[in-house]
């Protein structure tokens, strides 16, 4: 018997197909909340003590820092709006807030969470640093979007980016998107109690429809993770090897 952990799992065209290996309630999940709150703390505690956040933490927003630092250099933002999908609680601001302090009072920031998740950032960010919403606002605009492992989970994919690009954001920023020279495919991710419907996608077809929406990719960078104790290569040996890529990448966009 094969007693081997796999992180995914199955090749499915469509997350219709996967829908019938779904359990558990993902990141609406006790576990995960439990995690996540504890993680924030931690990373909010070195902040307020002038120590550096863990990279664990912070690897996944790595790239927001010295985009925001750029985008400040070119152009005045008064204030600079940002929109982080999927931003959990807030670390993307938090490492922000350690490497371009100065900036403070100009950065608006709003996350988008799942109502769970929400709920927790009512304790973290007590004083109205941050801004939080349940789903994408319906109208307004942003200077730049940025989700860091979050769209792999968005059934419909493309209307999604649709969606943000309404928002008219001079730039786009993507980190640790499960991309690269493999078919667009959905597969079952064992994440903590839950199985939860995960897309990989052909970096050229995700690029394309970027484009058409008038964004042009201008820096892609590779992500240096550790999951499951493995280094830097995502582990994927379970798949055949078409269907396998061996890091994820940050993407970053901007309006043509």
């Amino acid at each position: 018997m094969n007693n081997k952990f796999n992180i995914w799992e199955g090749i499915y065209d469509s997350f219709e197909e996967a829908n019938k290996f779904v359990t558990g309630k993902g990141f609406g999940g006790d576990i995960y909340i439990e995690r996540t709150f504890n993680a924030a703390k931690e990373c909010l505690d070195s902040l307020n003590n002038g120590k550096p956040i863990d990279g664990f933490y912070k690897q996944r927003s790595n790239m927001l820092p010295p985009v925001v630092a750029m985008m400040f250099s070119k152009q005045s933002y008064l204030p600079l709006r940002i929109l982080d999908f999927g931003g959990g609680l807030g670390i993307g601001y938090m490492t922000l807030m350690e490497s371009i302090p100065i900036q403070k009072s100009n950065i608006d920031y709003t996350i988008v969470e799942v109502p769970e998740v929400c709920e927790l950032l009512k304790k973290i960010y007590k004083n109205g640093e941050v801004s939080y919403l349940s789903k994408l606002p319906s109208e307004g605009s942003f200077d730049l979007v940025h989700s860091a492992s979050a769209l792999q989970y968005i059934e419909p994919w493309k209307e999604f980016l649709i969606k943000i690009t309404y928002f008219k954001p001079k730039y786009i920023l993507l980190s640790d998107v499960f991309a690269g020279n493999v078919p667009t495919f959905v597969t079952i991710q064992n994440y903590y109690d839950s199985k939860m419907k995960h897309w990989f996608f052909n970096l050229d077809e995700y690029l394309t429809v970027l484009r058409e929406l008038g964004y042009q990719l201008i820096m892609k960078s590779y992500v240096t993770s550790k999951r499951n104790g493995v280094d830097d290569v995502l582990p994927m040996d379970n798949f055949p090897e078409k269907y396998r890529i061996n890091q994820t990448l940050h993407l970053l966009l901007e309006k043509i």
